[in-house]
């Protein structure tokens, strides 16, 4: 049984190590995300492929017709890749700026056109609007994860306000996105894939209360209200097989 957890982990490694630099190269020839983005989403795809675990995904119809902002909880390293294989739009992660200095990989995460920030440093804030406002305008979605980190017990953390300063700025749709299934197929801590049922389910955007905007507190709390809310009902109601 660990044999082939180890094949698997030695498989999603290299199409890692492969994928990082086709986006790089991708990303120096064309002076554009759009091909690096490509090869990502392929990485993605590929991703759950090698590690065996189904995917089923539900409230595509909640999905707007340009730019976003997709606040999912975070369980485990698969979550990126289960993003990009589940979700059939254009998306970019928010992450914090350490990510980008992963060898290889960070390069080629920069050159998909994902967004990286210093939570220490405040000026980045504004270079991130300025950056955020293109994705947007590309009709490319912007996904974060509010906890800051990985869960270590798979249960929901709570969001950090700041992570919602995106949204007040900009006033683009912000939908709840509920992850399931990535610590028992990617523990933290492990790199052996464990057979798992993957799930995404996509929810109604969070509205305006009473005709006026939510405070960033406001929106932390709403948006892990239905998150929480979605995982009691059971998450898998009403979702498909989109991958295996």
């Amino acid at each position: 049984m660990v044999i082939p957890g180890v094949f698997r982990t030695a498989a999603i490694l290299f199409l890692t190590v492969v994928s990082s630099v086709g986006a790089s190269a991708a990303g120096f020839l064309s002076r554009s995300d759009r091909f690096p983005s490509g090869v990502m989403r392929w990485w993605g795809k590929n991703f759950i492929r090698i590690g065996g675990w189904e995917v089923r995904v539900g409230g595509l119809e909640h999905l707007p017709s340009g730019g976003a902002i997709l606040v999912a909880n975070h369980q485990s390293l698969v979550d990126i890749p289960l993003i990009l294989a589940a979700v059939p739009r254009e998306v970019r992660f928010l992450a914090k700026r350490e990510l980008g200095r992963i060898p290889l990989f960070g390069h080629a995460m920069r050159k998909a056109g994902n967004l990286f920030i210093d939570r220490e440093d405040p000026r980045d804030a504004i270079h991130l609007v300025r950056e955020a406002t293109q994705r947007f305008d590309r009709g490319q979605m912007v996904v974060i994860f509010p906890e800051g980190t990985r869960s270590r017990d798979g249960a929901v953390g709570e969001f950090k306000p700041g992570a919602f300063y995106l949204a007040q700025k900009k006033g683009v749709p912000l939908l709840p996105v509920l992850l399931e299934g990535g610590k028992a197929a990617l523990p933290r801590g492990s790199l052996l894939p464990r057979p798992a049922v993957l799930m995404v389910r996509i929810l109604p955007a969070v509205a305006e209360s009473g005709g006026r905007a939510l405070t960033r507190e406001e929106m932390a709390e709403e948006t892990r209200r239905r998150i929480l809310s979605a995982r009691r009902e059971g998450g898998n109601r009403s979702s498909e097989a989109v991958l295996a």
